[in-house]
């Protein structure tokens, strides 16, 4: 599956080869891990390219606000990816995801 991710990523996008390389295989375990499966379905493709791209674009946006200072009007902005913007990343396609779900004992 992550090939299949790479690939297309590869067809719509000129980033870094080992940075789609490394989201690709990211979104797989993210899919996996959410849907406690470990064979992913061809139908979610689709859902693996785009959480590899919201990735490669740095989370649900690249530059959050991480602080806010009111003094001396300081804004600082935080970079990267939380466990929250994976979280939110995996809320955006839950209608998806949720259909091959597996109970977790």
């Amino acid at each position: 599956m992550q090939e299949r991710i790479l690939e297309k990523l590869r067809e719509l996008r000129e980033d870094d080869l080992t940075a789609m390389e490394f989201a690709a295989g990211r979104s797989v375990e993210m899919m996996q891990g959410y849907c406690n499966i470990t064979e992913i379905p061809e139908e979610l493709v689709g859902v693996g390219v785009m959480l590899a791209g919201m990735m490669l674009d740095g989370g649900i946006s690249s530059a959050s606000v991480k602080n806010i200072k009111e003094g001396d009007v300081s804004v600082a902005f935080r970079e990267g990816i939380s466990k929250e913007d994976t979280a939110e990343m995996l809320r955006c396609f839950r209608a998806e995801l949720d259909r091959y779900r597996k109970m977790d004992w």
